[in-house]
């Protein structure tokens, strides 16, 4: 492929993804929004910068023995694997730098403490304990981590090496690829050493950083056949430019990145095992979620990419929901105790810490989780559908004349024979989904729709109209189903019925973005044919 080539693709995935904004209001507690809107616009910054790897963070002071139970049999382990996707000259390097400073003066401190204790007055710099890599050979990984309690996070300014150290086909590395890929499930490992074999039970790898954009693409471009990249969670947000005089100090009252890291290490730290479960409210709520998940996996039948990513899309799902949980309970006390310093009338939570997760933190973790599949969506190619995926066998539709009719027999509703044509709207039907909610009518008949074309054509064996109307209430019904309005019923016909825009949810939302269909358009009425 020509460099020029190359570049357009590059640029046009990379804009695709960064027009998809996170929703804020929903990724996390509000005192967690706040911790990193501060550090944020101390450097000028995109708030993902410190989000997503304050979350692997997190995640890894909470330690191996910390997992989120979602069912008998099925824990996940506290493991994220974050990874930051910004060009050249973004603040990269300062917003790690907010992150891994504190990180090193925890650090400092503990190895300071472990040599304070007699029983380890002989130990040489490399057998005190380390909470972070940034580069490794896995002979060195292994030993960081037996060291260190069976755990470490690594802390990468840039990952494009670490993922050419394990490339397919590289002799050596294919093993190590293997051994990289069982770590983010806390898998046992075993490494043979000239003096011995060292074992570990379970293992706890988190990892943060960033990546150039152009190299993700590349990546996601791949066949992920063993599931290498499922396991990845790229964010690409926006750039931001910020000038000097806009950027503020942070406030005396705002924790640092310290404080909450001690916390969430010192309720984790000889606890033993620490197992966290969903409340009554949030279970409903997290099974439901996942689900839906297992129902937008068999919507992409023939693209073994996205079947993979939505498929491990559950466990990480649970794994964010159980850290967010964590997180924002332990920046709350953070900002508590920061503000008893100076007030001595704050009043502190003793009981601040729980180990059910929230209804809030699970709603959290879909925010998050549906911002993280489009984003990686959107970096992807373009679905791979097979030609039998696009023109499914269906029963002879009755009646087929290539006339149009509408019918509100629901049990025999010769519209369900139109349902396969419409499975991924979401990735292939902007260009119709667009024309449909910027029509300016509140609402539109099945014919209507039909007529005007403002659908994608279909066609059926036996039938040459592409355009019958019960495909046009097939496809409005998947429509609906995405979030964009209801079908209602006007006699023996069916309408879409466009949802206002302050009802959108936020999957709708941010598809409308991807559409590239603004605020304004939406809204627009049609006052006259």
């Amino acid at each position: 492929m020509a460099l020029s080539t190359l570049s357009s693709i590059v640029k046009a995935r990379t804009s695709a993804a960064q027009k998809i904004l996170p929703n804020w209001s929903k990724m996390c507690g509000e005192k967690t929004l706040e911790f990193i809107t501060d550090l944020s616009d101390s450097i000028g910054c995109p708030k993902e910068f410190l989000f997503f790897p304050l979350l692997s963070c997190s995640a890894a002071f909470m330690g191996v023995d910390a997992k989120v139970e979602i069912h008998e049999g099925w824990a996940e382990p506290a493991i994220l694997w974050f990874i930051v996707c910004a060009r050249k000259g973004e603040a990269k390097t300062p917003a790690g730098r907010i992150l891994k400073r504190d990180i090193d003066a925890l650090e400092s401190q503990l190895r300071s403490d472990y040599k304070d204790d007699p029983q380890h007055k002989d130990f040489t710099e490399d057998e005190l304990p380390r909470l972070t890599v940034n580069h490794f050979s896995f002979e060195k990984l292994h030993h960081v981590m037996k060291n260190n309690g069976k755990q470490v996070l690594g802390f990468f300014d840039e990952l494009t090496l670490l993922y050419e150290t394990i490339q397919h086909g590289k002799g050596k590395s294919a093993v190590d690829r293997k051994i990289f890929l069982s770590l983010n499930g806390g898998d046992s490992w075993d490494r043979a050493f000239q003096n011995g074999t060292s074992s570990m039970d379970r293992t706890s790898l988190n990892i943060a950083g960033f990546i150039q954009p152009k190299y993700v693409v590349d990546l996601l471009a791949q066949d992920d056949a063993d599931g290498f990249l499922d396991r990845q969670l790229f964010a690409c947000p926006a750039e931001r430019d910020c000038y000097i005089k806009d950027m503020r100090l942070v406030p005396d009252t705002t924790p640092r990145p310290l404080d909450i890291f001690s916390l969430i290490r010192g309720i984790h730290t000889d606890a033993g095992e620490v197992v966290y479960t969903f409340d009554a409210e949030a279970e409903d709520a997290a099974v439901e979620y996942m689900d839906g998940l297992i129902d937008r996996k068999r919507a992409v039948p023939d693209d073994e990419n996205r079947r993979g990513i939505l498929s491990k899309a559950k466990g990480q799902f649970a794994r964010i929901a159980m850290v967010l949980h964590v997180l924002n309970s332990t920046v709350i006390q953070a900002f508590d105790l920061n503000r008893a310093e100076f007030n001595a009338s704050v009043e502190l939570n003793e009981h601040w810490h729980s180990k059910h997760i929230s209804l809030e933190a699970v709603t959290n973790a879909k925010t998050v989780m549906d911002y993280l599949i489009d984003q990686k969506f959107a970096l992807m190619p373009p679905e791979i559908r097979t030609p039998d995926a696009y023109v499914h066998p269906v029963p002879q539709v009755p009646g087929c004349d290539d006339t149009n009719s509408e019918t509100g027999d629901e049990e025999n509703n010769p519209a369900v024979a139109f349902n396969g044509h419409f499975n991924d709207l979401a990735n292939t039907g902007g260009k119709f989904i667009k024309k449909l909610v910027t029509h300016g009518r509140e609402q539109l008949s099945a014919s209507y729709v039909a007529q005007r074309h403002l659908m994608p054509s279909t066609r059926t064996p036996g039938c040459s109209n592409p355009y019958k109307v019960e495909a046009a209430q097939a496809y409005i019904q998947k429509v609906c189903d995405i979030g964009f309005g209801s079908v209602e019923r006007k006699g023996r016909s069916a309408v879409f019925a466009k949802r206002k825009y302050e009802d959108l949810a936020d999957v709708a939302r941010n598809l409308l973005v991807k559409f590239n269909v603004s605020e304004q358009e939406y809204k627009k009425r049609k006052t006259c044919e």
